[in-house]
This record gives structure tokens, C-alpha cells and sequence, in this order.
């Protein structure tokens, strides 16, 4: 006779095509705001070069900005703020629908195939975690323009103290757009698994789903061994998986590329 047994679905993971495409989206606010940013100070500084430099590479003094290229710092850090925060919303939302659709669509298929057919819908608490997450990625992209323009200013101000030419400083601001760009990368992929991660628990508690089996991803260069450790490893849905003394998602902490398998709430025939 034949026996019971509890039924585990397959691993899910984040979409990688819509990742791509978040991360490019950011990409292009990024490059605008760069060259922008290197087209005015360079007009500023053209117009307004370190005086008496000479001076400044004999005594080694330190001679301030003008308060023309003070100004031009201001303004282009305040334009750029604001460019990011309004776009920002609409770019963050729209790629965190679509990853909430696609996440939810896989969760769906991997319980049909295992012959657990639901219908899901956007439930109020569904509703509640996606906007949470739009939150997230809006204040994740609003930070891009701060911390770029932190380091134009300290370049700035650097190479105008010591009387330096206009192309020395281009040079400095141009290293900083890949820089930028990887932190784009970084956004994109980190958030992209956080709202998968964000989907599927959402879902399993809905569905009266207690228990998923971690599932290492067996991906990056430098996996954590933790992670790897843990890899098959049952835990509860409602705490997370006891990781090196902390209970955490797969999926949830930066690179984290993790994921799980759930384990239906009912047995189903062998």
C-alpha cells in the first residue's frame, strides 16, 4: 500500500530579464545626470579656473572654490536630487509591479506542478508588501545622486585648492561613472531578490505554507558558507532559517541569490 508523503514544490527564483532591465532604466538616469554634471563644471571651471595657480604649486597653500563654483555645485546636486526623486517613483514602480507579477506567476506554476492548482490574487496584504518594497527601491535610487555628488564636490574642491588644470579633474569625474554605474547593478539585482523573496513568503503564509527547504543558489564567486551549509536545510516560514545564530530569508541580505523549495501543509498520495 502506498504511503503518504508531504509534497515539496520546486524553487523559484527572481526574474533575471527584468533585473536587466531595471538596472539599465537606472543606468540612464545615471549616465544623464553624469554628463550633465561634467559639461557644467567644466563650463564653470573654464570660466572661473583656480587663480594663481603658480602661487598654489610653489607654497603649496590651499585656495578655496569661488563662490561661482560653490553655486554650480549646489545647483547641479539640487537638480539631480530632485530628477532622481520624481523619476525615481515611477521607474521603481513600475519594475517592482512587474517583479511582483512574475515572482507571484512562477510561485503559482511551481504549486500547479507539484498538483497544488490556486488561483492568486492581490490581497490587501500582497498590496502592502509591494508598496513597502516601491518604498524601498525609491529611497535606494533617491541615494544615487547624493553619494555621486559627495564625491564631484570633494574632486572639486581638491583639484581647485591645488591650482590643477581642467583636465586632470575630468579625468577624476569620469572614473566615478562606473562606479555609479555598479552601484546600479547592485540595486537591481539586491532589490530584484529581496521582492521575490518578499512574493514567495507573502504567498506561503497565505496559503497556510509553515515550512520551505533553503536552496543555495550555487551561484557567485564568493558564496557564503553559511548559505552553502545550508542549502536543503527545513525551516519556518514565519521566522526564516537559523543562518549563524540569525534567522533570515533566502534572498533577503545583499548578493544573496538564495532560494526555497515549499513544503505543502497536506500530504498527497505517492
Amino acid at each position: 500500500m502506498a504511503r503518504n508523503k508531504p509534497t515539496v514544490a520546486r524553487a523559484t527564483h527572481a526574474n533575471r530579464g527584468l533585473e536587466m532591465k531595471y538596472r539599465r532604466s537606472i543606468e540612464a538616469m545615471i549616465a544623464k545626470m553624469h554628463s550633465s554634471t561634467i559639461y557644467w563644471l567644466q563650463a564653470a571651471y573654464r570660466k572661473d579656473p583656480p587663480r594663481m595657480a603658480a602661487i598654489v604649486e610653489q607654497a603649496q597653500d590651499a585656495w578655496l572654490p569661488t563662490m561661482e563654483i560653490l553655486a554650480s555645485l549646489k545647483e547641479l546636486r539640487d537638480r539631480w536630487t530632485k530628477f532622481f526623486s520624481e523619476s525615481g517613483y515611477s521607474v521603481a514602480k513600475k519594475y517592482a509591479a512587474r517583479m511582483f507579477s512574475t515572482s507571484d506567476n512562477a510561485f503559482q506554476a511551481s504549486l500547479k506542478d507539484s498538483g497544488w492548482a490556486v488561483k492568486l490574487e492581490m490581497t490587501p496584504a500582497m498590496k502592502d508588501a509591494m508598496e513597502a518594497s516601491i518604498q524601498g527601491n525609491v529611497g535606494l535610487i533617491k541615494s544615487i545622486p547624493g553619494q555621486y555628488h559627495d564625491q564631484v564636490q570633494e574632486i572639486v574642491m581638491r583639484n581647485y585648492a591645488a591650482g590643477r588644470q581642467l583636465q586632470p579633474m575630468v579625468q577624476e569625474l569620469e572614473a566615478l561613472y562606473p562606479k555609479a554605474k555598479h552601484r546600479a547593478k547592485l540595486i537591481a539585482r539586491d532589490q530584484s531578490n529581496k521582492i521575490h523573496a518578499t512574493t514567495t513568503r507573502a504567498r506561503q503564509l497565505e496559503l497556510g505554507i509553515t515550512e520551505a527547504i533553503w536552496m543555495h543558489s550555487h551561484g557567485g564567486k564568493e558564496p557564503r558558507p553559511d548559505h552553502v551549509a545550508a542549502n536543503g536545510r527545513k525551516y519556518n516560514v514565519a521566522e526564516g532559517c537559523l543562518i549563524s545564530g540569525e534567522y533570515i530569508l533566502p534572498g533577503t541580505m545583499i548578493n544573496c541569490r538564495c532560494t526555497c523549495r515549499s513544503v505543502f501543509p497536506f500530504e498527497v498520495a505517492a
